[in-house]
């Protein structure tokens, strides 16, 4: 792949000239010059925070989750999910954290 000159088109390299504007690919300089420099960007993971207990309320769990994703903010709190059975009641917190954090206990 290689990038017109002229107008900055991409052009597959099994073509001569730009298809855009017409500049040839003998146009090209001999060396490509450097990318520039970008800045790294932070990784990032995915991870969750459960919230369970048989002897807690709905209203309980739910508060503590939602105290926890207050916290966490809401740029990163992807969402939050519950599940019971039988009377154990489970609510997960998901939320993004940079990928060399440790998640929240």
């Amino acid at each position: 792949m290689w990038n017109c000159l002229k107008c900055g088109e991409p052009i597959e390299d099994q073509f001569d000239s730009c298809w855009k504007c017409g500049t040839a690919k003998a146009a090209l300089p001999a060396q490509p010059s450097p990318a520039p420099a970008v800045a790294p960007k932070p990784g990032w993971r995915l991870v969750y925070k459960y919230f369970r207990g048989t002897f807690a309320t709905w209203e309980e769990l739910f508060n503590d989750a939602s105290a926890f994703a207050t916290g966490v903010g809401p740029e990163r709190v992807v969402g939050i999910s519950h599940s019971a059975d039988r009377g154990d009641g489970v609510v997960a917190v998901w939320y993004w954290t940079e990928a060399d954090a440790p998640a929240t206990a």
